[in-house]
């Protein structure tokens, strides 16, 4: 499959919804893979590999409409850093209820 400049220009679209997530991240420490292949069918896959700070989320969907499969593979990955950020803040919490315990 040749990926055409509008396809390109899609995908940048649809996977700028996770980078605006991690803003103040720097360039250097994002990382994504897209891939988007014809699968059996007239059907369309579409695999994400996200790197953010070292962090890795991964994602696949295939759809008979592109765009649909790209928007499910975003929408996954945004579940999953959302995931991740409850059970970082969960964590953060657990530990200051701790300190807080050891100072008492």
């Amino acid at each position: 499959m040749t990926v055409s400049p509008s396809m390109d220009s899609l995908a940048k679209t649809k996977f700028e919804r996770v980078s605006k997530r991690f803003q103040d991240v720097g360039e250097d420490a994002k990382f994504a893979r897209i891939v988007l292949n014809t699968a059996p069918n007239e059907m369309f896959h579409v695999k994400a590999n996200i790197t953010i700070a070292g962090k890795e989320y991964f994602s696949d969907d295939t759809d008979y409409n592109l765009e649909t499969a790209m928007i499910n593979t975003v929408e996954e990955i945004l579940q999953m850093i959302e995931k991740d950020k409850d059970v970082q803040d969960k964590t953060a919490l657990k530990e200051e209820i701790d300190l807080i315990e050891e100072i008492e």
